[in-house]
């Protein structure tokens, strides 16, 4: 249990990374903002998908 719960909360800390990362370069890069929205909110899809698995894997064991 331990490191399904690591596991999500590397993925939250990497969606919001993202998009953070994204807003910071917006003066480098023209899309960069554009970028982090997208790569932070697939991030952060995956992280419920993958949480939905654990929970109902756990559910029907």
């Amino acid at each position: 249990m331990q490191r399904q719960q690591g596991i999500t909360v590397l993925l939250l800390m990497l969606g919001v990374a993202a998009i953070s990362l994204g807003l910071a370069l917006k003066d480098v890069f023209e899309h960069s903002p554009t970028v982090g929205w997208l790569l932070g909110t697939a991030i952060l899809i995956g992280n419920s998908i993958y949480t939905g698995v654990q929970v109902r894997k756990k559910n029907h064991t």
